[in-house]
């Protein structure tokens, strides 16, 4: 399998790669509401859309350019000479992977390093999201049923979980029975989409399942066994190399190392 050491660091992006591009403010459904000063839920909602923003930003720090350079190209699943327009204001699946599950040599994320330097400006609610945030990994659900701008019932095809969202923007009728690559975050007893998502047509599940699974499998029988939720957790990206391979119509295989 492809490891991220193997990535030469020097960015792949071409054209317009202004990191400086307002990063939009993330919100819940009902994080602007009167009520948040008696809800706890909806004061959370409003924790979370102000610190997602300054995590967005500090991914995109000066500091971090090497490292986003070769994260882009890891997720991305980048060959010698393939080239990448990179736009902050559309990569959110990126982008909160890269904060949340990519770690460095010394296994630490950038959430990690946020947490540790702005331990002692960061409010106690704030710090409880950031964990909660910690929690999540990329992974493939179905949608299952659709209240039209209010909420979505999802299946996790891997863990077999099934769950509501509360989701007003993206909760259309039309996206029931599709496929859609995400994460989600749980706060008390409710669940949302972090960042974004992206909608597949049903008929690649099995593909996407089938793949997944192997590695899966591979993993377990060369390295110390682990749940599909951590294999998920550490290895996330593998579902966007398959759909990149498929959008170019290409199959996807990885070395067995």
């Amino acid at each position: 399998m492809k490891s991220k050491k193997d990535v030469v660091r020097d960015s792949p992006t071409n054209g317009s790669t202004d990191k400086n591009a307002a990063i939009p403010r993330q919100s819940l459904p009902g994080s602007d509401t009167p009520e948040n000063a008696t809800n706890p839920l909806s004061a959370y909602k409003s924790v979370f859309a102000e610190i997602f923003s300054k995590l967005m930003a500090f991914t995109l720090e000066d500091e971090f350019d090497e490292r986003l350079g070769g994260s882009i190209e890891f997720f991305y699943n980048l060959k010698e000479g393939d080239s990448y327009e990179f736009d902050p204001g559309n990569e959110f699946l990126f982008l909160s992977w890269f904060l949340l599950d990519d770690v460095d040599a010394d296994e630490c994320s950038l959430m990690d390093t946020y947490l540790q330097r702005f331990a002692d400006t960061t409010s106690i609610q704030e710090t409880q999201v950031c964990h909660a945030l910690q929690e999540t990994h990329l992974t493939l659900l179905e949608v299952i049923e659709v209240i039209p701008h209010k909420s979505m019932r999802l299946r996790d095809v891997f863990l077999g979980e099934e769950f509501d969202v509360v989701e007003n923007a993206g909760a259309e009728q039309g996206f029931k029975g599709k496929l859609l690559f995400t994460r989600v975050l749980n706060l008390g007893d409710t669940r949302f989409l972090v960042g974004a998502g992206m909608f597949l047509d049903r008929s690649l599940l099995e593909g996407i399942a089938h793949f997944m699974t192997e590695q899966f499998q591979r993993e377990c029988e060369t390295h110390e066994r682990k749940t599909f939720r951590e294999f998920l957790k550490e290895n996330g990206e593998l579902i966007n190399w398959w759909i990149r391979a498929w959008e170019k119509g290409e199959l996807l295989e990885l070395d067995e190392e």
